[in-house]
């Protein structure tokens, strides 16, 4: 009877936890969801956001890492900097107060991911809903990059590049240096054909970010 009774209660305590946890997520993403309806972004861009669910770790194996709640994600770049970047606290109090103020002209921007190779922010423009990546270091000035001309187009080349970059990685353990070069290739077509406004070339004034990503990743399997 003891027995039948402990196993009662564990099973009750398990289905009061579930209950606990579901009600948590659906908390969590109210509390999103009204974060994404006040900001200042175009309708399309919420829509996205809102209906996309994307993990912090989803693209981390191609350098991309995004930001939870707690870690600042949608918040602006000027408030995400005081919140999370450590070198405010460190340095002096009146460089790092400039900073900030001129840091306002990218008070627009709002953050949503870490570029891992780079250490760099990706961030949303609010006006356009094009994608960017800061350059954001507090003792040095802040410098864009163009992404993707929406976050629609960022998603969808970010799942490209994620497959290319599995499929490149089998051919480079085989040393299959023709169909890499020939995959490499394809992938300069196809992520500006995801989005228009993404120009690959060898061109060394071009900073775009797929251009630096794709060139910097092929520098490295051919090497």
């Amino acid at each position: 009877m003891l027995i039948r009774y402990a196993y009662f209660y564990i099973n009750q305590l398990s289905v009061v936890r579930n209950k606990l946890k579901i009600r948590e997520s659906e908390e969590r993403k109210e509390i999103m969801r009204d974060i994404i309806m006040n900001l200042k972004l175009p309708q399309e861009t919420k829509d996205f956001l809102l209906k996309t669910k994307i993990e912090k770790d989803e693209f981390q194996d191609i350098n991309i890492k995004f930001f939870n709640k707690e870690h600042g994600v949608l918040c602006d770049v000027v408030e995400w900097t005081k919140i999370n970047d450590s070198t405010v606290t460190n340095l002096d109090e009146k460089f790092v107060s400039e900073f900030l103020k001129d840091l306002e002209k990218f008070r627009s921007y709002y953050v949503v991911a870490d570029n891992l190779d780079s250490g760099n922010l990706i961030a949303i423009q609010e006006v356009t809903g094009e994608i960017y990546e800061l350059e954001h270091e507090v003792i040095e000035e802040v410098v864009t990059y163009f992404v993707n001309s929406s976050f629609s187009k960022f998603h969808e080349s970010m799942n490209y590049f994620k497959k290319m970059k599995n499929e490149i990685l089998k051919l480079k353990e085989e040393e299959n240096v023709e169909e890499i070069e020939a995959l490499f290739e394809k992938a300069e077509k196809e992520l500006s054909l995801i989005d228009r406004k993404v120009i690959i070339n060898d061109d060394e004034d071009n900073m775009q970010f797929w251009n630096g990503v794709l060139g910097n990743f092929r520098e490295w399997c051919l090497e």
